[in-house]
């Protein structure tokens, strides 16, 4: 009897959440355009030290106000820019890593539409971070549509 209710209150629940979560993750995996990243991104070998080794960088997207160096607590206030016509909407990722290429903040910008406005990114909103150690760190932006994405690195330090 009293397995019973062992059972049915603390195992039987696991099993349901592991299945359904299973299921739902299978789901969204199977949708065009998804794949799971469960390791961090490695740096590739093109020179630029870009934090993804499946994303070129370019001159058809732009940081813009990304200064060399900060003082500590000082606020970080970035605009992209992108110079081509297929990306006029999609989504905007910005991440800052430090030197040993942990993710110190990320921030995600969905559904970004900008040709009719001719707006620079993120639409509507500011991206601004605060970065209170001093280190080394690259500040990159990603803006992927359903079939493509492109990207730009900068980088500075805080002192």
């Amino acid at each position: 009897m009293a397995f019973g209710k062992i059972f049915v209150v603390f195992v039987l629940p696991v099993i349901l959440s592991v299945t359904l979560a299973s299921a739902v993750m299978a789901d969204v995996l199977d949708k065009p355009g998804r794949e799971l990243q469960m390791w961090p991104p490695q740096s590739s070998s093109d020179g630029h030290g870009s934090p993804s080794t499946h994303v070129p960088f370019d001159d058809r997207i732009q940081i813009v106000g990304l200064e060399a160096s900060y003082a500590t607590s000082e606020t970080l206030d970035v605009r992209i820019v992108i110079d081509d016509e297929s990306f006029d909407c999609g989504d905007l990722y910005i991440t800052i890593r430090d030197s040993g290429n942990v993710t110190l903040t990320q921030k995600a910008f969905f559904s970004q539409c900008f040709a009719d406005g001719g707006d620079d990114l993120p639409v509507g909103t500011e991206f601004t971070a605060v970065v209170a150690l001093p280190d080394s760190y690259t500040l990159s932006a990603e803006m992927r549509t359903a079939t493509d994405s492109i990207s730009a690195l900068g980088e500075f330090t805080v002192e």
